[in-house]
């Protein structure tokens, strides 16, 4: 279900020609940035109940500007970077053209309108060398931008260029793949005799054990979490019950999990939803409203396997990090 490409050495500029080259293939769709378009809607809800009303906002590798505007909400003034032309330029004609980010909101965002936003800047900028025309940012959020630079060391600099921009007390606010996401979501899967997740030529994915290198950057880390619903309902009941191969990002099975997780994203604000058995049988009815014969699949897969499952708390690859400025 990937766009891996050619699989090429993990450089920096090999990184970035990949970037440019799904920007000008497929830079019309939010997707561009992460194929997973409902877990994007998800993130993004979830960030929105996270980030502090603010003066001033950086949404850093914003792609194509689909993210920043929704986030834009939350900050008087919102700048997006990116070191792609090809994706600022995207960024630009959604601003600017009416007509084209009508047709992206009512296609891929079901949760909010799209013309609802404080003052919003677009610039090119890269991260590793950040020439940026502000400064001063109280909040900087960021998705898969750390996993797309070709080492540890190249993530512990961008932190130091995002801490020069920051005010004292900044608030940094990232989703990111990490590797220990990565093997306890591929057990999981495993259990349920379903393959590992696929692995990223062009990441490098965040080692949690050493957030304790990031005080010396200008941030610590405070707090993490998780997206567990999502996870389990997405990257393992679905393709444990429909087959691996007969997944789809855009699929109604991920729109009915976006939306449940959306309500109860951990295993245990579950709970309110009765449980392991009720959050299924919730699910499997909204996939019912998009894919009949899709939920009668995985329906049958719940009668014969839902009972029991391990635990899947901090169950996925995906781990959102909130960080404070210090210094």
């Amino acid at each position: 279900m990937s766009r891996q490409g050619q699989k090429r050495d993990n450089t920096y500029e090999n990184i970035r020609q990949f970037w440019d080259a799904e920007a000008k293939e497929i830079g019309r769709t939010p997707q561009v940035t992460i194929r997973d378009h409902f877990f994007r809607i998800h993130e993004l809800q979830t960030l929105l109940t996270i980030i502090p009303r603010t003066r001033k906002l950086l949404d850093i590798g914003c792609g194509t500007g689909f993210g920043t505007v929704i986030l834009a909400r939350r900050a008087e003034q919102a700048v997006g970077g990116d070191y792609s032309d090809v994706m600022i330029r995207w960024a630009h004609r959604l601003l600017a053209d009416a007509e084209y980010r009508d047709e992206i909101a009512t296609r891929l965002s079901p949760l909010w309108p799209m013309g609802e936003h404080g003052a919003i800047e677009f610039h090119t900028a890269n991260i590793v060398d950040l020439q940026i025309p502000h400064s001063d940012f109280d909040v900087i959020t960021g998705q898969r931008i750390l996993i797309n630079l070709p080492n540890h060391e190249e993530h512990l600099r961008a932190l130091d260029n995002l801490r020069s921009v920051a005010t004292p007390g900044a608030t940094l606010i990232l989703v990111e793949a990490t590797r220990q996401g990565h093997a306890a979501t591929d057990a999981y899967r495993s259990g349920m005799g379903v393959p590992p997740l696929e692995k990223y030529w062009h990441n490098c994915y965040v080692d949690e054990s050493r957030y304790h290198d990031w005080p010396a950057h200008g941030w610590k880390v405070s707090e993490t979490l998780s997206f567990d619903t999502y996870m389990l309902l997405s990257k393992v009941v679905y393709p444990a019950a429909v087959g691996p191969e007969n997944c789809a990002f855009l699929s109604g099975a991920n729109q009915a999990a976006m939306e449940i997780a959306c309500m109860f994203r951990t295993r245990a604000s579950a709970a309110e939803a009765g449980g392991d058995a009720g959050l299924l049988r919730m699910w499997v009815d909204r996939v019912a409203l998009y894919d009949a014969r899709e939920a009668e699949t995985i329906g049958r897969w719940i009668a014969e396997h839902g009972a029991g499952l391990a635990d899947w708390s901090r169950l996925g690859h995906q781990r959102l990090i909130l960080a404070r400025a210090e210094g």
